[in-house]
């Protein structure tokens, strides 16, 4: 299930065009998930997940299970009725609401994780290909600056995918640029098999040859480990728009969506999805890994950057 969720995700990448339409099309034009049992199908300790299934009463109290190795932990809750993702703000007609269960992930050992949901009368599986526990995000702020997380610990799925997440981007506004290295970690990155989405399972962004522009990988010389190269364009409006009595402020009683109705994206954590191999030629074992994450974040402007660049080949071809 998990696989397919990605190849949707890939799917999406047909919607980017040239730059100038990536950055119309960034901030809340996404497309929603893919319908799945549990979304988003990666997330950390804290972070909530929403599980649908179609038993799912208002109101009804259910007990749900996350399971990772020999270890669990239960959560209990209560169905609620949030406006589906994909339904339109079409006034002239009352929206959908869907029943579904939002719960936190509990503390447990990152990595492929079954989740049991039960009440009196039904129960259904999520099973652990289809969920992964990954690692609480690198929190990052407008600033430019180098950070080493000593022993980061994230999950890798049970495909082999390798999961990063990044915090606090809510409060950044300006353009940056990161740059992230796995440090002690020899994993090579397959070709285009980077897919960023966000906390609420929305595909935001991945590296093929339409984003090269903004995205990119790089072999650093002396390092058994891929550079993971990300430029993002300016989020100022996007800022300001969201701001409370802005044009898009976010309805306090749906994070969802907008005051005018409109599906809200949240870009204050985002997930990089990672697919490579390792120095054997394997792909990486799935359950819990540690590595030391350096990474280094860039205010900037890509104008200026590419003017930079020009500047510098003209003064290659001078002196050649």
């Amino acid at each position: 299930m998990r696989t397919l969720a990605l190849t949707a995700l890939l799917a999406c990448l047909l919607l980017l065009g040239q730059p100038a339409q990536l950055q119309a099309g960034c901030g809340c034009d996404k497309p929603p998930p893919t319908p799945a049992a549990v979304i988003p199908s990666a997330a950390f300790s804290g972070m909530s997940v929403t599980l649908f299934h179609p038993g799912l009463q208002e109101g009804q109290p259910w007990t749900v299970v996350f399971r990772n190795g020999g270890a669990s932990a239960e959560v209990s809750t209560t169905v609620v009725s949030k406006r589906d993702l994909t339904d339109p703000p079409d006034r002239q007609s009352p929206p959908t609401y869907q029943p579904q269960l939002v719960v936190p992930v509990p503390n447990l050992s990152k990595g492929p994780t079954e989740i049991e949901a039960f009440t009196d009368t039904d129960s259904f599986v999520v099973p652990r290909e289809s969920f992964t526990v990954i690692g609480k995000p690198v929190v990052v702020s407008e600033h430019t600056g180098k950070f080493l997380a000593k022993k980061y610990v994230t999950g890798i799925g049970s495909d082999g995918t390798l999961y990063v997440s990044l915090g606090g981007l809510n409060n950044v506004c300006e353009p940056m640029e990161f740059k992230a290295l796995a440090r002690s970690y020899p994993l090579r990155f397959a070709d285009g098999a980077v897919v960023m989405f966000n906390s609420q399972g929305f595909f935001i962004d991945a590296f093929n040859q339409q984003s090269a522009d903004h995205f990119s990988i790089q072999r650093v010389d002396g390092a058994n480990t891929d550079l993971l190269n990300y430029f993002r364009h300016s989020f100022v409006q996007y800022c300001a728009d969201h701001q409370p009595g802005g044009p898009k402020a976010v309805d306090p009683q749906d994070p969802n969506r907008h005051l005018d109705g409109t599906v809200h994206t949240d870009y204050s954590t985002l997930i990089f999805a990672i697919s490579g191999r390792l120095d054997n030629q394997t792909i990486p074992q799935a359950g819990e890994v540690s590595f030391d994450l350096k990474l280094q974040t860039e205010v900037t402007d890509r104008n200026e950057i590419r003017a930079q660049e020009k500047g510098e080949e003209a003064g290659m071809t001078a002196s050649n």
